[in-house]
């Protein structure tokens, strides 16, 4: 992890509601990240993106709950509704993607052009409202808008190590993931990784570590770390860790080239 560890904050939805929950009665929020059945796909560009999220919802909101699809970008979260698009909240009425209507839902949006919310992290969430769903913590980030693809660059020394690699983590177990550097980002398609908390990082350059690894990460929390060992015929060059909390358990995978 980055040696400056920032003080634990709240989770950025969590944080720019909390005010409004509280005012509606709904006391201390619980953590977030209950819903544990999630798969993402993304493809295509910044400009014409393609992306799905699928979720599984529990059985009771069948029929009667409201799915969420959320989008947060610079303090102002933005909606998806089936019917309207994607509706900026300016207080009032919160809109509903759609009612549930089977046991396994996908939210699709094609042709999304991304450009104006790069950074931004994307939820989905249901419940009976969109408040029980933020008070019962039943809502989950399922990706961070970034370059789609990364752009080229003129004589990227990091292009060799874009690929496909073969994770392990501390228990043996083995998991396939995808990466993509530049000199100044590294992007990490995780979606095949059960124990990671996201499908997909994208993170900055941060330096170098001691040993001469290159170190891509960012500096909140949840905190993500990739470390680039540039080495000739190093075994495993590629190293992703996460920390959830400041007080969360560090998970740590090491990577070889496929």
């Amino acid at each position: 992890m980055p040696t400056a560890k920032p003080r634990s904050p709240l989770h950025p939805l969590r944080k720019l509601l909390a005010g409004a929950a509280l005012a509606l009665g709904l006391g201390a929020l619980p953590a977030f990240g209950q819903i544990t059945t999630v798969t993402t796909t993304i493809s295509g560009t910044t400009q014409a993106l393609n992306f799905a999220v699928s979720v599984n919802p529990e059985a009771r909101f069948v029929g009667q709950g409201q799915l969420y699809f959320v989008v947060l970008h610079n303090g102002q979260f933005y909606l998806l509704s089936e019917t309207r698009g994607f509706v900026p909240y300016t207080g009032g009425e919160i809109p509903e993607y759609r009612t549930i209507r089977q046991a396994s839902e996908t939210i699709a949006v094609s042709n999304w052009n991304t450009r104006a919310q790069l950074g931004g992290a994307v939820f989905v969430g249901y419940g009976t409202d969109f408040w029980e769903m933020l008070a019962s913590g039943r809502y989950r980030q399922v990706a961070t808008l970034a370059e789609y693809p990364i752009p080229p660059v003129a004589g990227n020394p990091y292009a060799a190590y874009s690929g496909a690699y073969l994770c392990s983590s501390n228990t043996g177990a083995t998991y396939d993931a995808t990466a993509t550097f530049t000199a100044a980002q590294a992007v990490v398609d995780t979606s095949r990784i059960p124990g990671f908390a996201v499908p997909g990082i994208s993170v900055p350059f941060d330096g170098l570590g001691s040993s001469g690894d290159r170190l891509y990460a960012n500096r909140d929390f949840p905190l993500y770390l990739v470390s680039l060992d540039t080495t000739a015929a190093a075994r495993y060059p590629l190293a992703l860790a996460y920390q959830a909390s400041d007080f969360g358990a560090s998970h740590i995978f090491v990577c070889a080239r496929r």
